[in-house]
């Protein structure tokens, strides 16, 4: 096995991008240069001057595609720079938290291209991987305004003659894309009704094509959201993307890679919210005392960065789960989307209400917040329904309810012989965080729409958690072995009652909203067990976030105290600040070491580093709010 955690990608700048991981992230965010400088046209302050325009970012476009970064999500057989969706992950942060807005400018074709390489032929693959590698971009039409999160409600329709007529809705690129995979009726009723197909710039120009104006959005300001309409638009049987009546399979597949991606997005927009608010924090002052010291700002702060190390840790496991096992991936794929956009919103609004009255102003980190806290919620509705993202949850939560059904204080069943050696592999490989050795190539066609109790991360937990609990205990960590056990013990819980809602029709979420409760709540409770995970397969190896020591449980027991308050239905504000501290103190070294907020070793070419000694004021402020809580 690989080395997890290699030296920083900086500390070797010529080497190959093969023989370091993230290296092409660092190398990226070097080229973007310093985001902090106002005059660079890849900073924060660029970005928000374009948000106020509604300007597209044609120069960071045109400077990324240069670099092959629309090819991040195409996998190498097709001549694209897919490594891993880990990989993939931390590259994409690291551009779009200058300017989330180069996501849908260089990236929109991922739920196209997905669609394909989850159904179509080979050929087809060929067709679509050579537009992208052309530099065109690929609309993806499957949403339409009157059914809403209802996808079986569409009326777009594929005649048995081969017409396309309908109107598909905010359509991402709708105006400029050179094609588009649209998913049409082509039957009455079911999810088998429906059928894609393939349409190329021919097409596109087709007079019976119309492409109405850009609709206007709060968020990602600049990008166009077009409707389009067809009327009677001829389609060649070879356009139809696999079989006829698959395409909303095909589709709905692929938007499990699509909703994993657009959590990038939503870190990115955290991150620079956390990072903008911390270095606000650090140098205004309040009663004379920095806004970070004091007992609410520290608090905030901690509270910021537990929420945002919870989204981390889940979705870089799930960048690697899709590789692993992608025909377990459906029910991660929903949690990762979920988990994502309500913990980076949280993040990022709380980030903006420490800047206080600046938040305000349209200029320096009022606008950057903003900017921030707008395009994270255009995030969170991009490529799913929170409704629809829910009901889907929903319905895989009550097969769950024998595997949380053992006793999780039995010893014997914890030291018993591992009755699933595969799966064991399987977790090693997706924990693993930063080896991308263990990670086979994607297989879109692999992934499964099925809901039997097959996630490796539920599975993983259902099966180790005493044993977490009792190494935690056996190393003095009283603390974190308490909300170990008490994370098995609210899993056990909620599918347990969910399975109970399931057979009864007065708690079916048709005329309760119980159902919905209980997946938002497993959501929780599922970052909670990916963070126990993590933990669990680093408890030997080089620390997570910036080299902590072997063990080391401080961001896991502030990333547990905040997700426990959340499933238990209590604001976080509540947890322990003694619980909380340690996630506020990492965050703090990692930006002093100009690193992103990740669990990963990647470099960031920002400045403003921290001098030791505000570093040790810091350490020793967070102390003494500690003692006084104690107290």
């Amino acid at each position: 096995m690989t080395t997890v955690f290699p030296p920083a990608a900086a500390d070797v700048a010529d080497a190959p991008v093969a023989d370091v991981p993230f290296a092409e992230a660092e190398r990226l965010d070097r080229l973007l240069g310093d985001p902090w400088v106002t005059d660079n046209p890849f900073g924060f302050a660029a970005g928000a001057a374009r948000d106020a325009a509604q300007e597209y970012p044609a120069a960071a476009e045109a400077r990324l595609r240069a670099e092959g970064f629309h090819l991040c999500h195409l996998p190498a057989a097709l001549s694209g720079n897919l490594r891993s969706f880990e990989d993939t992950q931390i590259l994409v942060r690291a551009c779009a938290r200058r300017d989330v807005n180069v996501m849908p400018a260089t990236m929109f074709s991922i739920s196209a291209l997905m669609t394909v390489l989850a159904a179509g032929t080979e050929a087809q693959h060929q067709v679509v991987a050579g537009w992208l590698r052309e530099g065109r971009t690929i609309a993806f039409g499957l949403s339409e305004e009157q059914a809403g999160s209802d996808v079986l409600a569409n009326s777009c329709r594929l005649t048995g003659e081969g017409a396309l007529h309908g109107t598909k809705w905010l359509v991402g690129r709708g105006s400029s894309a050179s094609a588009a995979v649209i998913v049409a009726r082509t039957a009455e009723r079911g999810a088998g009704a429906f059928t894609a197909v393939l349409l190329g710039p021919r097409e596109l120009a087709d007079p019976r094509v119309r492409r109405l104006p850009p609709q206007r959005t709060t968020g990602m300001r600049g990008i166009d959201f077009a409707d389009l309409e067809f009327d009677g638009l001829v389609v060649a049987p070879d356009a139809v993307v696999g079989e006829v009546g698959s395409g909303l399979a095909g589709a709905l597949r692929a938007q499990q890679i699509v909703r994993l991606m657009s959590t990038a997005g939503c870190l990115a927009t955290a991150d620079t919210a956390l990072r903008t608010a911390l270095r606000f924090a650090r140098e205004h002052r309040t009663g004379g005392e920095r806004v970070a010291d004091t007992p609410y700002g520290s608090r905030e702060l901690a509270l910021a960065a537990a929420e945002l190390i919870a989204t981390d840790l889940t979705v870089l496991a799930a960048a690697r789960q899709v590789h692993v096992a992608p025909g377990a991936f459906g029910l991660a794929s929903s949690v990762v989307k979920h988990v994502a956009t309500r913990l980076t919103a949280a993040c990022a609004t709380r980030s903006r209400a420490l800047v206080g009255a600046r938040a305000v102003l349209r200029d320096g980190p009022g606008a950057v917040l903003d900017k921030a806290v707008r395009d994270n919620a255009m995030v969170a509705v991009i490529d799913t329904s929170v409704l629809g993202n829910l009901r889907a949850l929903a319905m895989h939560l009550p097969a769950y309810a024998t595997v949380f059904a053992d006793d999780p204080t039995d010893d014997t069943a914890r030291e018993a012989p591992d009755p699933a050696p595969e799966r064991e592999r399987r977790l090693r490989a997706v924990f693993a965080l930063g080896d991308q050795e263990l990670l086979p190539e994607l297989r879109p066609a692999a992934l499964d729409l099925g809901v039997r109790p097959k996630d490796e991360v539920l599975l993983g937990f259902a099966a180790h958690a005493g044993a977490i609990t009792a190494e935690l205990s056996g190393r003095g960590e009283a603390r974190a072995a308490e909300l170990v056990a008490e994370v098995r013990a609210a899993l056990a819980a909620v599918v347990r009652d969910a399975a109970d809602a399931q057979r009864d029709r007065a708690r079916s979420a048709k005329v309760s909203p119980e159902p919905l409760d209980l997946a938002d709540r497993l959501c929780v409770l599922y970052a909670a067990a990916s963070a126990a995970l993590a933990w669990w397969y680093h408890r030997d190896r080089a620390g997570l976030y910036g080299g902590a020591a072997p063990g080391d449980t401080g961001w896991l027991t502030a990333v547990l105290a905040l997700l426990t308050a959340l499933a238990d239905g209590r604001d976080p504000r509540t947890a322990a600040y003694r619980d909380l501290a340690p996630a506020g103190r990492l965050v703090t070294e990692l930006d002093a070491k100009q690193r992103l907020f990740t669990a990963l070793p990647v470099r960031l070419s920002d400045s403003g580093e921290q001098t030791e000694n505000d570093r040790n004021d810091r350490n020793d402020r967070n102390d003494e709010n500690e003692e006084v809580e104690e107290r």
